[in-house]
Formats: C-alpha cells, structure tokens, sequence
C-alpha cells in the first residue's frame, strides 16, 4: 500500500500530494519547487510520475524542479494542459501575484514563469500501472482547458480545483469555460459514488456523502 502525503503551500494554500511506494512516488500537482523536492528527499523517494490536475501555476510550480533532480520522472496531463505550462497568461504566474494581493498577502513576491510541455499528454483519458496500483485520468475542462480528475484505485479521486469544501467550481478566470463544465464536467462529477474519498486542490480531503451534506 502507498503511503500518502499532503504538503499545503502556505502561500497560495494549494495542495501538493505523493505518494509513495517501495522508494518511488508519484507527485500530484506539485505546488512549489521546496516542499515535495524536500519531502521526497527526506524520505529517500524517488520521483517516477508527476500528475497534473491542471495547469495553473499553484498547482505546478515545482514541475521541472522535481524533472531536473529526477530526470526518469515523466509529467502527465492533457494536452491543454501541456500548452498551459509554456505560457505565462494560461498558467496564470502573471496574475498570481495580483491574486494574492487581493487576498491580502500584500508583501506575497510571485515571479511569472512557463515550464517544459508534459511528458505524455492526452485527450480525454488516460491510464496505467505503478507499482500495483491503477490511476486513471479524466478530462474534466471548465475551471482551466486542461483541467482533470485523478483516480487512484477507484478510491481516492484527486479533484484539482473541484469539489473543493465549501467553495464552487471557479469558472470566470481567464480561459475557465461555463459551457465545458456544465457540459461534462458537472454531469461527471454529479455522478461520482458516495464513500469515494476526495483530495481537492485547497482543503482538507473528505469523503463524499451526498446523502450526509442534504441532511
């Protein structure tokens, strides 16, 4: 069994998550360059995949970081997403500091950057094996055009920045879609089974009870 982690950026409150396996891991969303370069280095992992949910810059700030000190490490996402980590306005790197002064982070720092494309993309799906277990990805566009869902085992389903506690679906940033979510990401997500264990982007994991939250 793989054991799980979660490392929060204090900064932007995103969620990094690995897990790892008979000294490798796979990193989802790796948040900033420090916090998962140093966890994995502290616990002797090796970084062999690295998952996106997609491509704005606190979900993948420390991509090449973690490429450059594992060269064998492979980036998946989809393609959108892929194209989303070149460039400064789809990643949102140059917003983000604007962001977090909003927010009220007036001394927050955040340069602009790209990272390298994926290093295998997909379309609508995408599965495989690591180590024993199964993780599947799912398109899931609106949020970002490169937005998707990661299933591990059919138990965990990492929701990038969906089904985030107490928050709706963020549709109005730039390239962020109403029609593509209500489309096929929505009907998606509506019809996900209770009990399934839920690690979103910003928060605290939980299970889904549909049937608790209408109580």
């Amino acid at each position: 069994m793989a054991e799980l982690l979660r490392l929060e950026d204090p900064l932007t409150g995103s969620n990094c998550y690995i897990l790892g396996s008979g000294g490798g891991a796979v990193v989802v969303d790796p948040n900033r360059a420090d916090l998962p370069l140093a966890c994995l280095e502290e616990r002797g992992w090796a970084a062999e995949l690295i998952l996106l949910t997609h491509e704005h810059c606190d979900h993948m700030a420390g991509l090449d970081a973690l490429r450059d000190r594992w060269p064998g490490a492979k980036a998946v996402c989809t393609a959108p997403c892929s194209a989303g980590l070149q460039d400064e306005k789809q990643n949102m790197s140059r917003w983000m500091e604007v962001f977090l002064t909003f927010q009220g982070k007036r001394d927050a720092h955040y340069m602009p950057f790209t990272c390298r494309p994926a290093d295998l993309v997909f379309d609508q799906s995408w599965q495989s094996m690591w180590r024993g277990h199964t993780i599947r990805c799912v398109a899931l566009p609106g949020h970002a055009p490169g937005s998707c869902g990661i299933f591990w085992d059919e138990a965990l389903f990492f929701s990038g920045d969906y089904l985030i506690p107490g928050s709706t679906a963020a549709l109005r940033l730039p390239k962020g879609s109403t029609q593509d979510y209500e489309t096929y990401t929505r009907p998606f997500l509506d019809r996900l089974p209770d009990g399934l264990r839920i690690l979103p982007g910003h928060g605290l994991p939980y299970t889904l009870d549909r049937q608790a939250a209408q109580a």
